[in-house]
């Protein structure tokens, strides 16, 4: 394994962390692995290799996905009847969750569809499904599913009949 993905799997994991303040460290950790040449080549080999065992676009996102959930889980088990200055930090927090799923799918297809069609869908369709999930990522959904899934030829062609209709 290259010391770049060696560097994105140590964070990975970090990210995975029980505590916030060790997540929320981890995140620009995280953006600046993705602005590197050297981590995005190796993920887009791996991916593209189809090799089970080495760290691609889509182990990423699955770690990324599970990072979701518990930030949103945990911005969800905060007071509703908090102050305003609270309540204006928990948007934010909400954001910058959303926006580095976006950030990371956009990081991922940049050079042509790396990331399982299913999964990108998957994600879409839970949050759209969740009310709460809804009304805070449900902009954030709707950009991917237009931008990043429907306007990508090669995913037309995964997409089965009854998720159209579905």
């Amino acid at each position: 394994m290259s010391l770049a993905l060696h560097d994105l799997l140590v964070c990975c994991r970090r990210l995975e962390n029980e505590k916030a303040v060790e997540r929320r460290k981890e995140i620009e950790n995280f953006k600046r692995l993705l602005r590197d040449s050297e981590t995005v080549l190796q993920l887009d080999r791996n991916s593209d290799s189809k090799q089970g065992k080495q760290l691609n676009w889509d182990a990423v996102f699955s770690v990324l996905q599970k990072h979701f959930q518990k930030e949103l889980k945990n911005l969800q088990l905060t007071k509703p009847n908090a102050s305003a200055s609270t309540q204006t930090t928990r948007q934010k927090k909400m954001q910058e969750v959303g926006s580095l799923v976006k950030y990371f799918i956009r990081c991922a297809n940049k050079r042509g569809p790396r990331l399982k069609c299913q999964e990108l869908l998957i994600y879409v369709m839970e949050i759209i499904r969740d009310p709460t999930s809804c009304a805070a990522y449900g902009s954030d959904c709707s950009s991917i599913l237009l931008k990043d899934i429907l306007s990508v030829r090669k995913y037309w062609c995964e997409l089965s009949q009854q998720q159209w209709s579905g």
